[in-house]
């Protein structure tokens, strides 16, 4: 479908939409609307001699000054200034005032292995804000230096793409008729602050001209990355990397107005002033280790003695390396000098990682991708096809369990594991289910057309004032016309009986791909082949409700049995409820798989009352972090899942109860204390009706010492009530949640 292109204009706030969050948070947590609040109140921070101030728009109301103070973890005690001639308040801060511990989560990664990312505080994305809208073009030129990065920001993003089906539904030629398509709301949204060069992801490059022009030129390969290179990073590093690291280290502290001494104290104050290992997760930090390995990069060129495009070819994608040459002391020479240049700033080889090949150059991923896209183009999991058709088709597998079989071939016989394959499996099986989907509604609206087409030439054909030529044409055209909808109406009724079968296929083939090896990127690809099958139900559900509300269209549905019947409709959401809980019983969550779960819970309210889980299967999913320490991505997911329902009332007390524990230790510099603070006090799920809600954010607020003493109940809960109305949704999303939408807008984001 073609795509349209708005120009979305530059607002210096939208890196709060881009350039902050890591890919693999909650489904229902983001930035947009901490992006509203910025740009509503026109709130900024602005760097001061003596430490910084923020600023918003001058406003009656004191409510907005309570909640700058909540969401920018400022001291309840401090007074607000003004500034009449500017017309703004504000409130003056120290430099320890922006030092901030940042939330961190972990990620199942490699094997057993785990993955920490980062959420920083919102006063430190308002630094940020504040730090890209100064130096945009500085960092633009700084990594500009080397020859060989894949992944370098190369301009300001100044488009949003906008998909048709976003915001139209699709119709059929008369208008009073809607066919509703599934949801693909490629939804407007940023993807970076920056456009970059030359890809958005890794396997992009094997598939470019460019790797089989260095292939051709070339006679092997060897691949190589950095062993826990953001980890490893030195934030002080980057101003070595950007001026002569021993003029920096004999003077110490000339550099602190430099670019590179604000960005590595910039990088400092959002991680509590760490300065070994920065933050994990955020493009930013992606930024900041781009501007040390295009150092690298440069001294590496500089100092070869071998000529680059002739003797060799090497190329960068964020930290894997790829080294193409026909000799070896050429690649010794390549190496022997990255593992110099790179140990200057404390970075080293992955020894485990680093693969040599000859020609043809051609990895085993590689390999095996291919062979699992001819596995699924001789299946007839994604094709219309009855028995009597496969004659000339060369299918050779006709249900879930031929398809992991070949998958487990593949995987022996190329020796790569679940771990290389399984986001390229599971994103092939959702384009595949897409394009079943898609040709199975155009056939749909093909037909009801024709009806409709039928319908009015047979009104035409009474009228008494036609002539007999009118009448021959319009009696030829129903004849022909009649011809196609038989062959139609056949084609459409078995494309339905089909498509029952083919989801169940579906569901089965994707939970076994995904139960093998649970992910967090993968759990997003299984939510949108899970959500896009739900929708298409509801949606044809919708149509056949909508058509039998205007019986001058009854005839359409004598003609078209549109939806599932009420069995085939629950047997698939069996299908699915049996998958997730079969998921959730086999892997009991960990402190560091807990998101993988949190993307399912969602479907879950997606299929309705009926496919509830038990209190009991939650609380022993989750059984470690009950009995520990409960994240506040945990809290928020377990809320928006359990909503005000009766049967969850066990679960929201332990909610409650680990709320309140945490807020007994409430640090305002904490940034998981600030974003449960500020979602708490909006989230209408922590009691079982509206007073409930009132008392226990009263409760919550008074824990922490947020009113003044002298104020009565009533002068609280009037706060409290201001606080709640001022803005519904903070970071969590409690109203007006939408899955499609939040999946969706992760399409958007490749994972780096």
């Amino acid at each position: 479908m073609r795509k349209i292109r708005q120009s979305i204009g530059y607002k210096k706030e939208r890196v709060v939409l881009s350039d902050i969050l890591p890919y693999e948070v909650p489904p229902f947590f983001s930035n947009r609307h901490f992006y509203d609040f910025l740009t509503t109140h026109n709130i900024e921070l602005i760097n001061k001699s003596n430490g910084a101030e923020i600023r918003f728009k001058k406003n009656t109301s004191k409510t907005l000054e309570k909640i700058i103070k909540i969401v920018f973890g400022i001291s309840f005690a401090k007074q607000v200034q003004y500034d009449d001639v500017d017309n703004y308040r504000y409130f003056a801060l120290k430099p320890e005032d922006l030092q901030k511990v940042p939330y961190k989560f972990r990620i199942s990664h490699k094997n057993k292995d785990y993955r920490e990312l980062t959420v920083i505080h919102p006063i430190n994305q308002l630094l940020l804000v504040s730090f890209y809208d100064s130096y945009k073009n500085t960092m633009l030129y700084y990594c500009d230096k080397s020859k060989y990065s894949l992944r370098k920001p190369s301009k300001i993003a100044s488009l949003k793409y906008y998909k048709d089906s976003t915001f139209k539904k699709h119709r059929v030629k008369n208008p009073e008729i809607e066919i509703i398509e599934t949801s693909d709301k490629e939804y407007k949204g940023l993807k970076t602050f920056f456009s970059y060069q030359k890809y958005s992801n890794i396997y992009k490059f094997y598939e470019s001209n460019q790797f089989h022009k260095a292939e051709k030129g070339f006679n092997k390969l060897i691949k190589f990355d950095i062993s826990r290179c953001f980890d490893s990073i030195y934030t002080h590093s980057l101003s070595w990397a950007l001026a002569n690291k021993s003029i920096v280290k004999d003077n110490l502290g000339t550099d602190k107005n430099t670019f590179g001494g604000i960005f590595d104290k910039l990088m400092q104050i959002m991680n509590y002033n760490e300065t070994n290992g920065i933050v994990i997760g955020p493009e930013f930090s992606r930024i900041f280790a781009e501007l040390i390995l295009q150092e690298v990069d440069e001294s590496v060129e500089k100092e070869l003695k071998y000529k680059y495009k002739v003797d060799y070819d090497i190329y960068r994608y964020v930290d894997d390396y790829f080294v193409f040459f026909s000799e070896d002391k050429v690649k010794d020479e390549i190496l022997t000098l990255y593992k110099l240049k790179l140990k200057e700033y404390n970075l080293f080889f992955n020894d485990s990682k680093t693969e040599e090949y000859g020609k043809p150059i051609i990895t085993k991923i590689t390999i095996a991708k291919e062979n699992i896209r001819e596995l699924i183009d001789n299946t007839i999991i994604f094709k219309f096809l009855e028995n009597e058709d496969l004659s000339t088709t060369g299918i050779k597998y006709y249900e879930s369990r031929d398809v992991i079989t070949n998958y487990k071939k593949i995987l022996a016989s190329t020796k790569t594991s679940y771990k290389d394959l399984q986001n390229y499996f599971l994103a092939t099986i959702f384009n595949k289910t897409k394009q079943l989907i898609k040709k199975f509604q155009s056939e749909e609206r093909t037909l009801i057309n024709h009806l409709l087409k039928e319908s009015e030439l047979n009104e035409e054909l009474v009228i008494p004032e036609l002539s007999d030529d009118k009448r021959n044409k319009i009696s030829e055209d129903l004849l022909a016309l009649n011809e196609k909808i038989d062959i139609e109406k056949k084609q459409i009724g078995k494309y339905q009986k089909l498509l029952f079968k083919k989801f169940i296929e579906i569901i089965n083939l994707t939970f076994f791909v995904y139960s093998v090896l649970p992910r967090v990127s993968y759990s997003i690809k299984v939510c949108h082949i899970l959500f896009r099958i739900i929708d298409f139900i509801k949606n044809q559900e919708k149509i056949r409700t909508s058509l039998l509300q205007k019986p001058q269209y009854e005839f359409i549905l004598a003609n078209i049995n549109i939806g599932f019947s009420f069995d085939e409709k629950h047997t698939i959401y069996k299908s699915i409820y049996d998958g997730i809980n079969i998921v959730l019983n086999k892997n009991r969550i960990t402190v560091h798989s807990e998101i993988e779960t949190l993307y399912l819970l969602p479907i879950l309210n997606e299929l309705g009352k009926n496919y509830e889980l038990s209190e009991n299967t939650i609380k022993m999913h989750f059984k470690e972090e009950i009995e520990q320490n409960m994240s506040y991505f945990l809290i928020i997911s377990l809320l928006h899942h359990i909503q005000r329902k009766n049967k969850y009332d066990g679960l929201r007390n332990i909610l409650k109860d680990k709320i309140k524990k945490k807020f007994t230790k409430f640090e305002s510099r904490k940034t998981e204390d600030t974003l449960l603070l500020i979602d708490i006090l909006t989230c209408p799920y922590v009691g079982s009706n509206d007073q409930e809600v009132i008392e226990f954010r009263k409760e919550v607020l008074e824990s922490i010492k947020f009113f003044e003493p002298s104020l009565s109940d009533t002068e609280k809960e009037s706060i409290i009530d201001d606080i709640s109305l001022f803005q519904n949704n903070w970071f969590a999303k409690w109203e007006g949640a939408d899955l499609g939408r939040e999946l969706n807008t992760k399409r958007g984001h490749n994972v780096y």
